[in-house]
């Protein structure tokens, strides 16, 4: 949930801010990896050599929002989204294969599309608060970036919350 509000979407927090907003990149958003052990949250932006530096910190700054309380609102808008989502999914073969697949595979047993939607239904703020507070630490982030680079630039200095 607290990626479909940073990274999913038009609608997204990244969206709004670095592309609408900022005007730092045409491209930006964010996917999760889900592993059985560990798992990773990406975020993707195509930034121009010297908005990098400025790219860098706003997408900080938007990943230590996260830990704020979210607005109701925004909530229950990512909920609906997320099951619309899901929903269209479910009318595609390979997609629906490639669900139950990743449930298995990383829980050893598979819900129904109901119970997802009631589990979804059933999040709350406090409890994406508790979840970013856990996830969102500065020490944990990392930056690769492919293209040209100032050296001299400390871009790992920037990677704050």
């Amino acid at each position: 949930m607290l990626n479909v509000i940073l990274g999913e979407g038009m609608s997204s927090r990244l969206f709004a801010e670095i592309r609408d907003k900022l005007g730092l990149a045409y491209s930006i958003h964010s996917y999760i990896d889900h592993l059985q052990d560990t798992g990773a949250m990406t975020i993707y932006a195509g930034v121009e050599p010297k908005n990098l530096p400025v790219a860098i910190r706003a997408v900080t700054e938007q990943l230590a929002l996260l830990k704020e309380p979210i607005p109701e609102s925004e909530l229950t808008k990512v909920k609906e989204l997320s099951k619309g989502r899901m929903l269209l999914r479910m009318e595609d073969t390979r997609s629906v294969t490639g669900w139950m697949g990743g449930q298995e595979i990383l829980t050893e047993k598979i819900i129904t599309v109901d119970e997802t939607v009631a589990i979804l239904d059933a999040i709350t703020t406090a409890q994406l608060k508790e979840v970013a507070d856990e996830l969102m630490v500065g020490d944990r982030l990392r930056l690769a970036v492919v293209g040209p680079c100032a050296e001299d630039e400390p871009l790992d200095k920037l990677l704050k919350l």
